[in-house]
């Protein structure tokens, strides 16, 4: 009975210790039917100046973040990149409009995430050690497919972290 208590206890230590430490991440799960929809625009708000959520000293004008697209789908993907659209409004109401054409393959065909049986996780940099203001911002992640959904996409999400 100790032993298994002890092995436990190293795993959860073991599990702490190596898990990356993300200031704001929100994932959001499309069902079954893996699809998204041409019309379902997800929106992140996250706060930068709540010291809670961030651990960061929020006073330091000068701390860098990372924003990253989370993006999940089915293996084997039928389309080499899909196009994505991104709209990042800051606090003072700013809004920053942009697309990229999100690889999910490279050119010899291999998958660029990281899959796990049928599911392959992809993360992709909006925005790379950039400061941001303090206040609150909304991310509005989309996709411009040219059908009435993107087939195959298990869910999306945003991860900011501050860089360190």
């Amino acid at each position: 009975m100790k032993t298994k208590i002890l092995l436990l206890l190293s795993l959860f230590t073991i599990l702490i210790s190596c898990s990356k430490h993300n200031e704001y991440s929100e994932f959001v799960d499309f069902g079954r039917e893996n699809r998204w929809q041409k019309a379902d625009a997800k929106t992140f708000e996250f706060d930068i100046s709540d010291a809670k959520v961030f651990n960061v000293d929020v006073t330091d004008d000068n701390q860098l973040y990372t924003m990253t697209l989370l993006f999940s789908h089915v293996y084997d993907y039928q389309f080499a990149s899909i196009p994505i659209n991104f709209s990042i409004e800051n606090p003072s109401g700013e809004t920053e409009k942009f697309s990229v054409d999100l690889a999910i393959k490279d050119s010899n065909g291999k998958e660029l995430g990281e899959c796990a049986g049928d599911i392959c996780d992809l993360n992709y940099i909006i925005k790379e050690k950039t400061k941001l203001q303090k206040g609150i911002y909304k991310v509005t992640i989309s996709h411009s497919f040219e059908g009435p959904y993107l087939p195959n996409v298990l869910g999306v999400g945003l991860s900011v972290e501050a860089v360190k």
